[in-house]
C-alpha cells in the first residue's frame, strides 16, 4: 500500500481521529436522544431545564462537528492511500464551517457559565433566566461564531491543502492562525476568566447572613462554573502539541508536516473524551443516565420459601 501526503504516522494520526470522532458522534447522539425523550416525560424545575438546554446545545454542535470531522478524516485517509483530489466548489466552505462550528462550541461552554453569572449577581433580572432566553441563545451562537471567522473568507485566504486533502487556513500565514486562536479560544477563555473574576468579587462582597440564606445555591452554580473551565481545559491542554509546532514555525519559518493532523487529533480525542465527561461531571445527566440504568436493571425474582412441615401421628 502506497502512502501518499505525510506518510505512515500522518495516516495512523487521522485513522486515531476518525475512531475518535465516531465515538463521540455515537456519545453525542445517545444523549441528545436522552435529554430529549427525559424533558418529554418528565415535569422539570426551570434550572434542570436550562441546564439540559444549554447542555444538548454543546452536544447538538459536537455531533455536527465530528460528523463533519469524519468526512474529513475519510477524504484524507483516501486521499492518503490514492491519492484522490478533493478540491471542489464547496471546499472552501466547508473548511470555513469546521473552524466556526468549533468556535460555537467553545462559546456554548461560555453560555453555561453566564446562565451561572445571571444566577448569583444578576438574579433580579428575570428575563435573563427564561427558559426560552436559553433556546434562542444556540442559533445565536452560530451566527457569532460564523461572523467572527467571516473575515477567513474575506481575505480568500483559506485554501486547497494538497498533503491534507481537504481546505483549511494555511499556519503559514501569521494573520489567519492569529485571527483563528483569537476566535476559537482567546475570547472564550477570557470570557469565563471573567465571569469567574465577576462572581468571587461578587460573593466577597456579601455579609455573612446573606451568604447564609444563598450559600448552597451559590456553591452549586460555582461548582458547575468548575466544571465547565475544567472541561475547556481539557481541551487546550489536548491542543498544547499544536501550539508547540505554531511556536516552531514561527521561529524556525518552517511548518511541520504534521502540525493540521496533531490538531485534529488532539480536537477529536478531546470531544471524545468530553462526551462522556460531560455526563460523569454534570448532576442533571448523570442523574438521568443512572436512573435509566436502574429501571434497566433486570432484578431476579426471589423465588418463595418453601418450607416443608412434616407431621407425626400421635
Amino acid at each position: 500500500m502506497i502512502i501518499y501526503g505525510n506518510g505512515l504516522v500522518g495516516y495512523i494520526l487521522t485513522l486515531i481521529s476518525l475512531i475518535s470522532a465516531s465515538f463521540a458522534v455515537i456519545i453525542s447522539f445517545i444523549v441528545i436522544l436522552t435529554v430529549i425523550h427525559h424533558q418529554y416525560h418528565n415535569r422539570l424545575k426551570k434550572e434542570e431545564k436550562i441546564t439540559l438546554i444549554l447542555s444538548t446545545n454543546i452536544y447538538i454542535f459536537f455531533l455536527i462537528f465530528m460528523i463533519v470531522l469524519i468526512e474529513v478524516n475519510i477524504e484524507t485517509l483516501i486521499g492518503d492511500v490514492y491519492g484522490n483530489d478533493f478540491d471542489s466548489s464547496l471546499c472552501v466552505f466547508k473548511g470555513y464551517f469546521m473552524a466556526s462550528i468549533c468556535c460555537t462550541i467553545y462559546h456554548a461552554f461560555v453560555t453555561q457559565a453566564f446562565f451561572r453569572l445571571c444566577r448569583i449577581v444578576y438574579s433580579n433580572h428575570r428575563w435573563l433566566q427564561l427558559y426560552w432566553f436559553y433556546i434562542i441563545i444556540g442559533p445565536i451562537q452560530i451566527v457569532i461564531a460564523f461572523t467572527l471567522l467571516s473575515p477567513l473568507v474575506i481575505w480568500h485566504d483559506i485554501h486547497y491543502l494538497p498533503k491534507e486533502h481537504y481546505c483549511y487556513i494555511s499556519f503559514t500565514n501569521l494573520r489567519d492562525a492569529l485571527w483563528l486562536v483569537f476566535g476559537v479560544y482567546s475570547i472564550p477563555v477570557s470570557c469565563l476568566s471573567i465571569i469567574y473574576l465577576r462572581i468571587t468579587i461578587f460573593i466577597r462582597q456579601q455579609t455573612t447572613n446573606q451568604r447564609l440564606v444563598v450559600r448552597r445555591r451559590v456553591d452549586r452554580d460555582i461548582s458547575a462554573i468548575r466544571r465547565i473551565i475544567l472541561n475547556i481545559s481539557i481541551l487546550l491542554s489536548l491542543g498544547l502539541p499544536t501550539v508547540a509546532l505554531l511556536l516552531m514555525l514561527v521561529i524556525t519559518g518552517i511548518e511541520h508536516p504534521l502540525i493540521y493532523r496533531t490538531m485534529w487529533i488532539a480536537v477529536e480525542v478531546g470531544s471524545a473524551i468530553l462526551s462522556v465527561q460531560m455526563v460523569l461531571m454534570t448532576p442533571q445527566l448523570k442523574t438521568i443516565f443512572i436512573n435509566r440504568w436502574l429501571r434497566n436493571r433486570v432484578v431476579p425474582a426471589a423465588h418463595p420459601l418453601q418450607i416443608r412441615v412434616t407431621t407425626t401421628a400421635e
